[in-house]
């Protein structure tokens, strides 16, 4: 009886939205459509979430990932003109990447630490600091985290490298 009801519901809706779509002027109508597709597709992981059938969405979602990006592999492989889509994303990600690295060179740790270098903004994460703090209040934070973190207490010499190396970089900045 409930399924009756609820197929009901759904086809009440279908036909009020339907309608809405329909006197809707030309404009309106494909934001509408989109619209009600997601409205649907929330309904839709609403009702698999009530009944206890959500981890199969999930799931088929996961192993499609994989399935859909060399879809587009080969897509891009047979259709010439989807090239120029996927390009300009890849010089998009290309010129982020410089940017970063570009970021990255300019605040370099004054010594050879392990890892990647540091910038400002990491080590005044890594220590806790705000960004006007003085010389006193970076020493005081490299104290108590490296009590912590040495690896005769426990840490390891790669979390002590790292909190050794961000105080470095502040105390150079200043």
């Amino acid at each position: 009886m409930a399924r009756l009801i609820l197929l009901i519901l759904i086809a009440i809706a279908a036909w009020i939205v339907w309608q809405k779509i329909k006197s809707s002027s030309p404009q309106n109508r494909r934001k509408q459509i989109f619209i009600a597709c997601i409205a649907g597709l929330a309904a839709i992981v609403l009702v698999l979430a009530l009944s206890g059938r959500l981890h199969w969405v999930g799931a088929v979602m996961v192993l499609a990932l994989p399935v859909l990006g060399r879809l587009l592999a080969q897509l891009s492989r047979y259709l010439p003109w989807l090239m120029p889509l996927f390009e300009k994303h890849a010089k998009k990600r290309t010129e982020q990447a410089s940017e970063h690295a570009d970021a990255q060179q300019n605040h370099t740790p004054p010594h050879n630490t392990e890892g990647p270098p540091l910038t400002e903004y990491e080590a005044r994460r890594i220590l806790g600091v705000a960004a006007n703090a003085e010389k006193d209040d970076i020493i005081g934070a490299h104290r108590k985290l490296i009590q912590k973190l040495h690896p005769d207490r426990g840490g390891n010499d790669y979390l002590a490298s790292r909190v050794n190396a961000a105080k470095e970089l502040l105390l150079s900045i200043l």
